[in-house]
């Protein structure tokens, strides 16, 4: 008896089942080992596993490309392509059917601004697929929505640009950092203008500290007494350090003094002074943003991997049946439509 399978069913369950797309082809590419078409125009023309699974070996090279995270970021920080691949998401649609949505969120554009402006960066960024007069999200498409309606984050950095504020919200992602090792990421020429943006932007802050000398104990135990005063500042220094203003502030006697008394303490080498730069960290909205551009990193390594396990898959001559997915069906599968 013939075991009628609906793909699209299959798919969907496969997805919903699994979170990366390598474990999603994988699965999807075990179960086409045991289907048998009566002819291979069913699965180009019928099977969603077919088709997905042919998105992601066309892809390889785009998905490879050491740019392609920066075009994808660029393709998405446009209101208008945000709202495409929202429409998409629900189903997919004509480019009439998409002047149509977008003008009731309030976008009025011609057919031909729609696919060249709009569309079109999606497709190049792999996220949208044309299929005969409609559009849909391709799998890919699917993943980067799932993540961008984790984050519900709204992307104020410019959409036609190298992406040096992604790199510095990357970078600052691991802890607050000063110019000089913002500048290990980007040139000083470059730098600017990004940390400008960003803080316009409110996703990141300068310390409100500037370049302050610090002070700081040493490790020597004091062999002559203090005096009162040069006891009292001494104590007062922390481990962290502190600054002459701070310390002055916290002792009590004014600034001209407790220089007095830190020039004692430095010549019995009890305190040494050290430059604190000011430095630069994510605000809590530069944090989300930041997460979010590092889950998109993850997607694209993710798709990578997956792409490249088709492509081996597809360079072998003979292939070794794979365990049967009871998961999903009692016995092998045949006139399945994958």
């Amino acid at each position: 008896m013939v075991l009628e399978i609906n793909s699209r069913q299959w798919l969907s369950k496969i997805v919903n089942n699994s979170a990366e797309l390598v474990e999603i082809l994988k699965q999807a590419d075990s179960i086409c080992q045991y289907c048998e078409p009566i002819s291979p125009m069913i699965c180009v023309e019928r099977c969603e596993i077919w088709r997905a699974k042919n998105e992601f070996l066309e892809m390889n090279g785009m998905l490879c490309a050491d740019e392609h995270v920066h075009n994808l970021l660029n393709a998405v920080k446009n209101d208008r392509r945000q709202k495409v691949v929202e429409a998409l998401s629900e189903r997919p649609r004509s480019i009439k059917g998409l002047q149509e949505y977008l003008k009731s969120k309030g976008y009025y554009h011609s057919q031909h601004t729609i696919a060249s402006e709009y569309v079109e960066p999606l497709i190049e960024a792999g996220l949208v697929k044309r299929d005969d007069v409609k559009y849909r999200l391709t799998l890919y498409g699917q993943k980067f929505r799932d993540v961008s309606n984790r984050f519900n984050v709204e992307n104020p950095l410019p959409p036609h640009s190298r992406c040096y504020e992604e790199i510095v919200l990357k970078k600052l992602k691991d802890g607050p950092k000063t110019y000089a090792d913002l500048v290990e990421s980007l040139t000083q020429k470059s730098l600017s203008r990004p940390l400008k943006r960003l803080t316009e932007n409110g996703l990141i802050t300068k310390s409100k500290t500037p370049n302050y000398v610090f002070y700081f104990r040493t490790k020597k135990v004091p062999k002559k007494p203090f005096s009162p005063t040069e006891k009292k500042i001494y104590e007062t220094v922390p481990e962290v350090g502190i600054s002459a203003q701070e310390l002055s502030k916290k002792v009590g006697i004014n600034l001209r003094r407790t220089y007095k008394y830190l020039r004692r303490l430095r010549k019995r080498r009890l305190v040494f002074t050290r430059k604190k730069p000011r430095t630069y960290e994510l605000t809590p909205s530069g944090t989300e943003l930041a997460n979010f551009l590092e889950e998109t990193a993850n997607l694209v390594l993710d798709a990578s991997k997956a792409s490249a396990f088709l492509l081996e898959r597809s360079k072998q001559t003979t292939e070794i049946p794979a365990p049967l997915l009871t998961e999903f069906s009692p016995r092998p599968l045949r006139q399945s439509t994958s």
